[in-house]
């Protein structure tokens, strides 16, 4: 697992290490931010059974894509509805799941207990699914960019305390899959999104604003860094030598496929 700031490296690390393994005959999977994730929920929609029982009645266009595409649990139906699109396509379809999104949402439309819950579940699952598989899966930011930005945004009135232990746990039920995280750092939060912003043409990133939110964030981060329950490395990329950051990181993963053997 990759984690860190925007701007950080993870996806450009996450990528090279899926290279890499490739070209040593490793069977890899790598998944960065985006839609179509084994963990990670982007623009699902959360709905009751029934509010899912309506919206096949409302909708019986689109029901078997519907039924096709939902994720049922005991309790409650998480439906993805940007990848793969709905088909065919409704825009009163959309406008609706919207409504019901569990993250991407400015404002919660579920308890948190009832976020979490749906999260320390998907993530069992993965491991039940994984456990036996000889694929090394490689994430970018599923941990805690996704999780902790998701949560200040919808549930300010989270401690940091209960947001790391809510980590942790996620960190206690993935761990038999012998993960390893790799926090990218640099020294300055403002220096580091300075050069985001530029690098990727989004001033707003660069705001006093923005540099104090993830100055923050970044706090946590390192503080939730030394509560998980395996290993855990920060790298120091502050000269970006990516070279060298990688060189180090192969050989902690070679230490620790070591350890395993």
């Amino acid at each position: 697992m990759f984690e860190g700031i925007p701007g950080s490296g993870k996806t450009t690390t996450a990528q090279l290490l899926n290279n890499y393994l490739k070209e040593v005959g490793v069977n890899t999977k790598v998944y960065v931010e985006g839609s179509e994730h084994p963990i990670d929920l982007p623009f699902y929609a959360y709905l009751t059974k029934n509010e899912y029982d309506d919206l096949l009645t409302r909708f019986p266009q689109q029901e078997e894509w519907i039924q096709q595409n939902s994720i049922i649990e005991d309790d409650y139906v998480l439906l993805p509805y940007k990848v793969p699109e709905p088909k065919p396509w409704n825009d009163e379809l959309i406008e609706y799941l919207s409504s019901k999104e569990l993250c991407y949402s400015n404002t919660a439309t579920v308890p948190f207990n009832i976020y979490k819950k749906v999260f320390c579940t998907r993530f069992e699952q993965y491991v039940t699914r994984m456990f036996n598989t000889d694929t090394v899966t490689i994430f970018e930011s599923v941990l805690f960019q996704h999780q902790i930005h998701d949560i200040n945004r919808m549930y300010p009135q989270i401690t940091e305390d209960e947001i790391i232990e809510y980590i942790r746990n996620l960190a206690m039920i993935i761990s038999p899959l012998n993960p390893v995280l790799f926090y990218i750092s640099q020294d300055s939060v403002e220096e580091s999104l300075k050069h985001t912003a530029i690098v990727r043409s989004k001033p707003k990133w660069s705001s006093p604003k923005t540099i104090e939110y993830y100055i923050r964030r970044k706090s946590l981060e390192l503080r939730a860094v030394k509560s998980l329950p395996f290993g855990s490395y920060v790298m120091d990329n502050t000269d970006r030598n990516w070279n060298k950051m990688f060189d180090d990181i192969k050989n902690i993963l070679l230490i620790a496929n070591s350890r395993m053997l």
